[in-house]
């Protein structure tokens, strides 16, 4: 229900019993009058007995129907009728008794005071209801007087100023009746809102507590099963190293039956390791940070000793240590197995070298290349990678598994020149526009064979490596070179290695020894093209590593 709505069902049901009070006050006032009258005017006594006998009826009336009323449609009808029988039946006896002259109009107040007092009224409710017994009190006193005399005039004005000011007063006085009530109301529906939303909590509370203390048992005792069925030891030390407890597979394997009380883990350690068994678990206890691949050999209750790998955490409550859980993983066969597997992978590697060494060899058999011109490139690729990795913007780049790829990227990056004409490739003169273009498609012929190659290894390091050298390490840092003439970053960092390496080789190890520069011009040729055909970061690396560059080229020299 809405809240005025609330507020107006309330208030009807609060009329509704003050309704009852002022019927009975009514009946009350009525027989207190009698006997009044019987003092003051028994002369008239028997008419005033009839008058009143009359409204006490009719407000017995009044308060057996506000009885029944359970709908409480009629309160404020009834509680109105009543109070306009009791003001007319005073205004009778205001008649009867002289009119004007009567003092009896005090009567009217009494019935005001007692309606608006006790009833919940508004105070338009209270204006019309006082108003209306003044306004027929000022036309029965009109037609008992009339006409009335200057000095009648006078009192009848001195009595309904009085009758007004008290109607006034009890407006007013409804008007705060009505506010307080208004916000006691509000008050307590706050209060039952309150109160329904911290039951809901409270309600809601108490669910989630007993879901989770179901949830907490259902946890218990899940772990409990995975405890015991778990394949890996389990075990529980306490700080000192003794067993508390431990599931079935430790027993079974480290135990002669049931846990004796004070048995030490450390009696199932070899010797040699239990100093290191020792630091582990103080650093476990002392730190808190969890233990992790911590190699032991333990001895089973057979005297069979077991490669094993241990794991192990510290398990708080609050502040107090409940102890160091320790998970035991036999590690024999995986260590057999990690023994293959480096063997199978090792053989793999050198199978894979193997085989890209031959693939890289079939363009020099095309190609009149010196002998050691592929193994030479390697070398220098990996020297200057290897000395770039350790400045700070490419050590996120160079990382060791990039230059090992790079180790065999570089090796394949003339493979394109298997789809270059004999004719050409053998030309010692200079070449034609065409034979020129065609010597060049050799870097977009390798890398599309390369690309070819890593979209069919699914990604690849090394061949994405190789492809950027196939197509890219004649371009320049100028953005000179071919195919694309890229300039500056845009060449991926490999092929401008590549680029640098290359062109040493060819100016230190031509095959026409007429030609070949020692080392220290095609040094100086290098450091001339720093920006211009090389990237000068490359270039700098190139510098400090001179002599390394003189050393490969010598140990690696073709032979005389």
């Amino acid at each position: 229900m809405h809240t005025f709505e609330q507020f107006i069902h309330e208030s009807r049901q609060l009329h509704r019993q003050r309704v009852s009070f002022i019927l009975c006050a009514g009946i009350i006032v009525f027989l207190l009058f009698s006997l009044l009258d019987s003092f003051l005017w028994p002369v008239h006594f028997q008419e005033l007995l009839h008058d009143r006998i009359v409204a006490v009826a009719i407000c017995t009336i009044l308060l057996v129907v506000n009885g029944y009323d359970r709908a409480l449609r009629l309160s404020l009808v009834i509680g109105f009728s009543g109070y306009l029988t009791v003001g007319i039946v005073i205004l009778l006896s205001v008649f009867r008794l002289g009119g004007l002259a009567s003092h009896y109009y005090i009567g009217l107040i009494i019935a005001i005071a007692l309606y608006t007092a006790l009833a919940p009224l508004t105070v338009g409710q209270t204006l019309v209801s006082g108003l209306s017994l003044a306004f027929l009190y000022a036309f029965s006193i009109w037609l008992a007087e009339e006409p009335l005399s200057g000095a009648q005039g006078m009192l009848l004005f001195n009595n309904l100023f009085f009758i007004v000011c008290f109607v006034l007063i009890a407006a007013t006085q409804s008007w705060t009746d009505t506010v307080a009530r208004s916000r006691e109301y509000q008050l307590r529906a706050s209060e039952n809102r309150a109160a329904e939303v911290l039951a809901h909590q409270a309600d809601k509370l108490e669910k989630e507590v007993q879901r989770r203390f179901e949830a907490q048992k259902v946890s218990e005792n899940q772990y409990q099963a995975l405890y015991q069925a778990i394949a890996d030891d389990v075990v529980l030390l306490t700080p000192e190293g003794e067993v508390r407890q431990a599931n079935s597979s430790y027993i079974r394997n480290f135990s002669n039956g049931p846990l004796r009380p004070g048995a030490l883990f450390l009696d199932i350690v070899c010797q040699e390791d239990r100093p290191a068994m020792r630091d582990a678990l103080a650093d476990l206890v002392a730190t808190g940070k969890a233990l992790t691949h911590l190699r032991l050999t333990l001895v089973s209750i057979q005297g069979q000793a077991i490669e094993t790998e241990i794991s192990g955490a510290l398990l708080r409550r609050g502040e107090s240590i409940l102890g160091a859980q320790l998970v035991i993983r036999d590690i024999t066969v995986r260590n057999i197995l990690e023994g293959r597997l480096i063997a199978s992978l090792r053989k793999v590697r050198q199978t894979e070298n193997a085989t890209i060494m031959a693939l890289a060899k079939l363009s020099e058999y095309r190609d009149i290349t010196p002998g050691h011109h592929l193994e030479r490139i390697r070398e220098y690729c990996v020297t200057l990678a290897s000395e770039l990795a350790r400045r700070h913007q490419f050590a996120a780049t160079l990382t060791p598994a990039y230059i090992q790829n790079l180790y065999q990227a570089a090796i394949l990056h003339d493979i394109g020149k298997v789809a270059v004409s004999d004719d050409i490739l053998a030309k010692t003169g200079r070449l034609t526009r065409w034979e020129e273009e065609e010597l060049r498609n050799h870097t977009l012929s390798g890398g599309d064979v390369i690309k070819a190659m890593e979209q069919e290894a699914m990604g690849s390091g090394f061949l994405s490596l190789a492809k950027n050298i196939a197509y890219f390490h004649h371009e320049r840092w100028d953005g000179k070179g071919y195919p694309y003439g890229l300039q500056q970053t845009e060449i991926p960092l490999e092929a401008r290695i590549m680029a640098l390496a290359d062109a040493y080789e060819e100016w230190t190890a031509a095959l026409d020894p007429d030609n070949r520069l020692p080392h220290e011009q095609a040094s100086g040729a290098i450091v001339r093209n720093s920006g211009h055909q090389f990237d000068p970061i490359i270039v700098d690396a190139f510098v400090v590593l001179g002599e390394t560059f003189d050393r490969i080229r010598h140990e690696m020299a073709e032979p005389a």
